[in-house]
């Protein structure tokens, strides 16, 4: 019996690489097929991202000192003088692209609820605290990145000059692979983290916001390959003894190793390699560059790793695609610290950088989830050109410090027409195939005329005119409890707070506060439509309602009127202006200054004094009925210069009619609201509200429906997302 030996070959394992996307496309699948049911996975994506950052500031700490430490004095005046300035012409050419990227975005509508980052203070940018690390123990507690970079450079060029430091270098050295190998194990995780970010939003993210988002990947991928295929190279060849052709052969293979990996670390040596050969075959050497070039190319690679690269810089395009995102486009006077303290913020990855010009710019922090989940495409083409920006260093600052740059006027202005017009006409053909040839719906009209009550509503009748016979007395707890049914007063048309939605039931959070004060009641409700503060007036004195559930502020001038509750919220003051005017109306300085302003403001008294006293150059427009402003919004050109009110309900406006925005002026001014009560009635009934009011604060009650109605936070209210096992399958109920 013969025996057979035969060598098993080893497994072949996947590369991280391809872990990832197959877990970015198993996570798409999941997040289809069950839909909202998945949500709970977000929590894993958010372990992975605080483990991201657990290496990023200590890594960016030791990089940049080893580095520095490495060079002579005259090895750092050289890469200062000469590196430096071609690394500075990248970022100039990386931040132009970026900050024209906003030519490209489509002119859709875009709204959205209120949000309580409209209301923050801007907190004033402290350069000095931003760039100076006074206190560098308190910039590494608060990730203040600028001012750790500049630590870490000052500490680095401050080695240089110190005899004995091979051994610290040796052991910061250490300490970086270490750090280095943290990451490689966190980034084994990758595939998993990348599953359950997409999963999650995957599952959750409305199909409109998935089409807005195609807009980002398209944008960034384009100009990653237009500033890696053509404006670098081009660059190269224009200043150097290289020719187009060359650099771009040259290099083909690290660069698509870097593509597949997303990781162009692992393709320096490779890089530096061909660096050395293509300049030595250029010069008709062969394969031996002489030592000055080999000794620069060793230098210019390792040290231009640690410097923010173009990929990076690039993605600063998703800060004010994110304010176009969310409806609050970025202004162009933000846009020079987009630039300093963004590329600044970029020596810590976009993992630090976006969360921190997210915070400086008051937009929503969790655009960075959003980010997290486009990037895993994105990242690619980011690495191509991160590869592209070290090589661009490389060969033209071995050229400089040679002296062997050959500047030709022509040929370089020749070249740099031909990519302005390059890039400029893909933005703006991508804006044209956006605006005309895909369009993607506007939908949060018709989810805000979709919403249902949160909660169980209590049997009610909705009269919409004054249709009972007044009682001829105002309205008391005593009559409520002997008739089991409480009247309110309410106005429709009023968002979120009171209004029809599309099934035709009075909804809103007015109306919802009513149906919870009945249930405690234990009575029916009547809804009585009065069309003015003045008619609400009457029906509380004739004992038509017992309650004008219409929040109101609670003001002096009110008190003329009516017996004003307790507070239930307090309000920021808001302004409902035209898009492209949004920046006239910042500040309450500036309004204040700006003489016959049409301020249209609705019934009650408190906004009339409130114009009168605080804006005396302002003309009042009074709008008699809030039914009206449907059609005062219809009206093109708009009759009025701004509508003042409440900024939750200016917001829920701007979804309606979203070629308007609403607009809290700085320094945001609050003012409390309330419900208004008949101005004789019986104070058992105002005690009695009030002190149900003060417990519904307390419980929770008020936060719950504030959150619904006025923020959006629909939670699990709303209408689950479609889903593979809900729609088709019916597997979930």
């Amino acid at each position: 019996m013969s025996q057979h030996t035969t060598e098993e070959r080893p497994r072949r394992r996947l590369s991280i690489a391809t872990q990832v996307f197959i877990g970015l496309g198993l996570g798409l699948l999941i997040g289809l097929f069950f839909g909202e049911e998945v949500a709970f996975l977000q929590v894993g994506g958010d372990i992975f991202i605080a483990l991201l950052q657990v290496t990023v500031i200590p890594y960016v700490v030791v990089a940049l000192i080893t580095s520095l430490g490495r060079l002579t004095l005259a090895e750092a005046k050289q890469l200062g003088l000469k590196a430096g300035a071609v690394l500075l012409l990248l970022w100039v050419i990386g931040l132009a692209v970026v900050l024209s990227s906003p030519l490209a975005f489509p002119s859709w509508p875009s709204a959205s609820f209120f949000s309580t980052s409209q209301i923050q203070e801007p907190v004033p940018v402290d350069f000095l605290g931003l760039y100076i690390p006074s206190n560098i123990f308190g910039s590494l507690a608060n990730a203040v990145v600028p001012a750790i970079v500049v630590f870490s450079i000052l500490f680095g060029v401050a080695l240089i000059r110190v005899g004995n430091k091979q051994r610290f270098i040796d052991l910061l050295a250490t300490a970086g692979d270490t750090l280095m190998t943290m990451t490689g194990f966190i980034g084994r995780l990758a595939p998993y983290g990348v599953f359950a970010i997409t999963a999650a939003a995957a599952g959750t993210i409305d199909v409109a916001e998935l089409a807005r988002l195609q807009v980002y990947v398209v944008i960034y991928v384009a100009m990653a390959l237009i500033l890696s295929l053509w404006v670098i190279p081009g660059l190269i060849a224009a200043v150097t003894p290289l020719g187009y052709g060359s650099v771009v052969s040259a290099f083909r293979g690290p660069l698509i190793t870097a593509f597949a990996t997303a990781n162009v670390l692992i393709v320096l040596p490779v890089l530096a390699a061909d660096a050395k050969r293509l300049i030595a075959e250029t010069d008709g050497r062969e394969q031996q560059p002489s030592e000055q070039e080999e000794s620069a190319i060793d230098i210019l690679i390792p040290a231009a790793f640690p410097f923010p690269n173009l990929g990076l810089v690039l993605s600063l395009l998703f800060v004010l695609f994110g304010g176009w995102f969310v409806g609050a486009s970025v202004a162009v006077s933000d846009y020079p610290l987009i630039a300093g303290a963004g590329l600044a913020s970029l020596f810590g990855s976009t993992i630090l950088a976006l969360p921190f010009l997210f915070d400086l710019l008051r937009l929503p922090a969790d655009l960075f989830q959003v980010f997290i989940t486009v990037d895993v495409i994105g990242a690619r083409f980011g690495t191509l050109l991160a590869g592209m920006h070290i090589i661009a260093i490389a060969l033209i600052g071995t050229y400089a410090l040679e002296g062997r740059l050959q500047v030709r006027l022509g040929r370089l202005l020749r070249f740099a027409v031909l990519s302005v017009v390059l890039v400029l006409g893909t933005l703006l053909g991508i804006r044209a195939f956006y605006t005309y040839g895909f369009v993607a719906p506007f939908t949060k009209d018709q989810l805000l005329t979709g919403l249902s009550f949160a909660g169980e509503p209590q049997p009610h009748t909705v009269l919409r005119e004054p249709a009972p016979t007044p009682a001829g007395a105002p309205g008391s707890l005593e009559r409520i409890q002997a008739t089991g049914v409480l009247r309110a007063c309410y106005r429709d048309s009023d968002y979120p707070s009171s209004f029809f939605n599309r099934d035709g039931d009075l909804v809103g959070f007015d109306i919802e506060m009513t149906h919870r004060f009945a249930r405690m009641l234990g009575a029916d409700i009547v809804f009585v439509s009065v069309d003015s503060s003045e008619a609400a007036e009457t029906a509380l004195n004739d004992g038509t309602c017992d309650l004008f559930m219409s929040l109101l502020p609670i003001v002096p001038e009110m008190t003329m009127g009516f017996a004003m509750s307790v507070p239930v919220i307090d309000s920021p003051i808001g302004l409902i202006v035209q898009d492209h005017r949004r920046r006239e109306f910042e500040t309450w300085e500036q309004i204040q200054a700006t003489a016959g302003l049409r301020i249209l403001t609705t019934d009650n008294r408190a906004s009339l004094r409130y114009i009168e006293r605080m804006l005396p150059e302002a003309e009042p427009v009074f709008l008699p009925n809030i039914r009206n402003l449907d059609a005062v919004l219809s009206q093109e050109p708009p009759a009025f210069d701004a509508i003042l009110m409440a900024a939750e309900e200016a917001a829920a406006w701007t979804i309606r009619f979203p070629r308007f925005n609403v607009s809290t002026p700085t320094p945001i001014l609050m003012a409390p609201f309330g419900y208004a009560l008949a101005r004789d009635l019986d104070p058992h009934l105002l005690n009695f509200f009030n002190a149900w009011l003060n417990n519904a604060r307390g419980y929770g009650t008020v936060d719950a429906l504030y959150r619904f109605w006025m923020l959006g936070e629909l939670g699990s209210t709303r209408q689950p997302r479609w889903s593979v096992a809900r729609d088709v399958l019916g597997w979930i109920d």
